[in-house]
């Protein structure tokens, strides 16, 4: 058993995956550190919440993996001239997005405080990506700039025109990243086996808006257990 750390701007996430790679989601006092064989963490950003892991990771005797952006990964080549400038989030979900589809063009959204679009080619090639505010963000950049526009709390996103300040800017926030995730469909994706997956904490709600993505919420885990798994068969 291993234990998955991804630790995001806005929280630190725990889960557990068994010998046949499945995931399941444990709280810090949850963890079974006796079945733990080693610990795998995404980090793009240190905290308290993440030292105290690691404290009793060292504790209990485990074996920390911290993941890392390579040139390459398997057949994956990353589009960054200097790979270690590139988010390890996205890099994972990268990987788990091309494990997924080898062969074809992939979009990969990842819709959390940043919204991130990244694309593989089907030559097993990393384009590279995009960087946005996320919903949230994007709400807030406009309500804090302008006088009059204003927001509410626990007001549900929609497609259609907003028939209020509060909902024109929540539909609007929507509506902005939808556009920019089809415009990067339309731009990169025509070949049959094409494929578009959405994750992250608002990837629900692009989801449902894109009717040919596939929704992983645990994709940054899943890129996180195979990056382990190819880092040890090199």
């Amino acid at each position: 058993m291993k234990l998955l750390i991804d630790a995001g701007n806005s929280a630190v996430k725990l889960m557990l995956a068994t010998e046949q790679s499945e995931l399941s989601a444990v709280g810090l006092q949850e963890v079974p550190w006796s079945h733990v064989e080693e610990v795998l963490v995404s980090a793009v950003a240190e905290s308290s919440a993440l030292t105290q892991v690691l404290a009793l990771a060292a504790a209990q005797g485990k074996q920390v993996h911290y993941a890392r952006v390579s040139g390459h990964w398997q057949q994956l080549k990353c589009a960054y001239e200097n790979p270690n400038t590139l988010g390890i989030d996205r890099w994972l979900a990268v990987i788990a997005g091309y494990s997924e589809n080898p062969q074809g063009e992939t979009v990969i959204v990842d819709a959390g405080t940043a919204l991130t679009i990244d694309v593989v080619n089907s030559e097993h090639q990393h384009l590279g990506g995009y960087i946005l505010p996320g919903l949230d963000l994007t709400e807030h950049s406009i309500v804090s700039r302008a006088q009059k526009v204003f927001s509410v709390d626990g007001l549900r996103r929609h497609i259609s025109p907003g028939r209020s300040t509060p909902s024109a800017v929540k539909n609007g926030a929507l509506l902005s990243a939808l556009g920019a995730v089809e415009y990067v469909l339309s731009h990169y994706c025509h070949g049959d086996q094409a494929q578009l997956y959405i994750t992250g904490g608002d990837g629900l709600a692009l989801h449902n808006h894109l009717k040919a993505s596939v929704y992983r919420p645990h994709f940054v885990f899943e890129g996180l257990l195979k990056w382990r798994i190819g880092a040890q068969t090199v």
